[in-house]
């Protein structure tokens, strides 16, 4: 009873604002204490860390990301014993981290759950972690590397029977397949999926498999039969709020909407997927919904076209943070999964290495701080310099405008003489493969994309937007944006 106090009190100081629009703190309350005596019957000395990890992965599926964020962090931050627990909670460490868009952290967290279960020995879990690895990659646009994880968990699942997990592994692998432009083989992997799970009459499953048909079939450029699928999957969603599917039915629907000309059904279904995927936190479908209104608006409204795009482009920036941040993060991660393999080398190494830890963790912090705190110093400054030229720039223009109207010649010298002195963008020499470069990211296009259209590959993009950035005396691509914005109007 003492430890079932313990986690009640827990549970007492959750922010409400966490889960209150989904249910009550009654409830709440009773589902802790459910997992809690679960938790107490199935593990030891873990009980407290189970209970935690029980009520995040109920709240995961519920949907209530920044929840099942929270009680993974009490799970987490205990010294975790059990080894099949622990790979549990870094499973849906991966999936939350990759739900926000930190896409080197969720990778880290399930490389390091596969090594777990390899080490166990247990067929089952390291099929799940090749389905989640899978996942990650291809979100991350690796569909390659996502086909090697896929294909050896759909092996695994064949020998072992289970044709509710081989469904999953199916509908996975049709997603990846059409990443890769393997339409035939991705359609025959959705339909296989599809049959498994209306077999055993699984509604919920059964809308996903349509989902992931109608992406194939869209792909195909067979949009009224992907229409069919995903119209039959969107009331199933809705009905299970199940917030995820939902926005990538929503912003699936509105590409066929687009295609088909029908504009302000396309607008409704975007708009409609962008708030599923807000309220859950899912940036890589509101990038996608935010591109759809860029390209909706491009023609009919220049605000609201602007304003989508540059959401698009801080999303997209997000998830494809630069190399070097990915690097200190999976760092970060590994140092986070292993705590427990570090400190017992620590404790059987006591004499001989503390000092050195100690040294390098100092380090370490000292660097990152250091970093930090001058990374962000730069981009305060930058920010402040481009914000006063950008503001120059339109004041120079509406003072010569005012030179158009039929002034007074000493109003109209005494502007011209103002202007004269107003400090605008400086001339920049840019060659014409960095102009290239600026005009195709001013449309929102990725890296990748850039380099397909140009022949070049993606390192020599990067390159080049670097030098940009230096040269202009930005930060991003959306300042880089703003740039090309003045800079096509003069």
């Amino acid at each position: 009873m003492g430890i079932l106090s313990i986690l009640l009190v827990l549970v007492a100081g959750v922010p409400s604002e966490l889960y209150e629009s989904y249910c009550s703190k009654e409830k709440i309350d009773s589902l802790y204490a459910g997992f809690s005596s679960e938790a107490q019957l199935e593990y030891d000395r873990d009980a407290q860390a189970a209970a935690s990890y029980y009520m995040a992965d109920w709240a995961y599926n519920a949907s209530l990301v920044e929840l099942s964020d929270y009680f993974l962090d009490l799970a987490m931050g205990s010294d975790i014993e059990d080894q099949v627990l622990r790979a549990d909670c870094l499973s849906l460490a991966s999936s939350i981290s990759r739900l926000k868009g930190n896409m080197a952290e969720a990778i880290s967290y399930a490389e390091a759950c596969l090594q777990i279960d390899r080490e166990s020995g247990s067929q089952e879990n390291v099929s799940s972690s090749l389905n989640n690895i899978a996942g990650m990659y291809l979100t991350y646009g690796d569909a390659t590397t996502a086909r090697k994880y896929i294909d050896e968990s759909i092996v695994i699942e064949k020998q072992l029977g289970r044709n509710s997990n081989l469904a999953i592994r199916y509908g996975v692998a049709s997603e990846i397949y059409t990443r890769l432009g393997e339409l035939e083989q991705a359609l025959e992997y959705a339909d296989m999926a599809f049959q498994i799970d209306s077999l055993d009459a699984r509604i919920g499953k059964i809308a996903v498999r349509r989902s992931q048909k109608g992406a194939v079939l869209m792909a195909m450029g067979r949009y009224d039969e992907a229409q069919a699928q995903l119209v039959k999957a969107y009331p199933v969603f809705k009905e299970q709020n199940s917030l995820s599917s939902l926005s990538i039915t929503c912003a699936q629907l509105g590409d066929i909407a687009a295609a088909n000309g029908n504009i302000n059904g396309a607008i409704h279904y975007y708009e409609e997927s962008i708030l599923h995927s807000g309220t859950i936190g899912n940036i890589y479908i509101e990038s996608r919904a935010a591109r759809g209104l860029y390209l909706i608006y491009k023609n009919l409204d220049v605000v609201k076209a602007l304003a989508n795009l540059e959401r698009c482009v801080e999303l997209d920036a997000q998830i494809h943070n630069d190399k070097a941040g990915e690097m200190m993060q999976s760092f970060n991660v590994m140092y986070d999964t292993l705590k427990k393999e570090n400190t017992i080398l620590v404790q059987q190494h006591r004499i001989r290495y503390a000092s050195i830890i100690l040294v390098i963790l100092i380090v370490l912090s000292a660097v990152s701080i250091v970093l930090a705190i001058v990374k962000y110093k730069a981009a305060r400054v930058m920010e402040e310099k481009n914000a006063m030229l950008v503001k120059s720039n339109l004041d120079k223009d509406r003072l010569l405008a005012l030179t158009k109207h039929n002034l007074p010649n000493e109003v109209s010298e005494e502007i011209t003489s103002i202007v004269s002195d107003v400090k605008v963008m400086p001339d920049i020499n840019l060659t014409r493969r960095e102009l290239q470069i600026a005009e195709l990211c001013s449309l929102g296009k990725l890296n990748k994309e850039i380099a397909t259209e140009l022949g070049i590959s993606q390192r020599t993009v990067e390159t080049h937007k670097n030098n940009l950035f230096r040269k202009l005396g930005i930060n991003n691509t959306v300042e880089l944006m703003r740039y090309m914005q003045w800079y096509q109007n003069h």
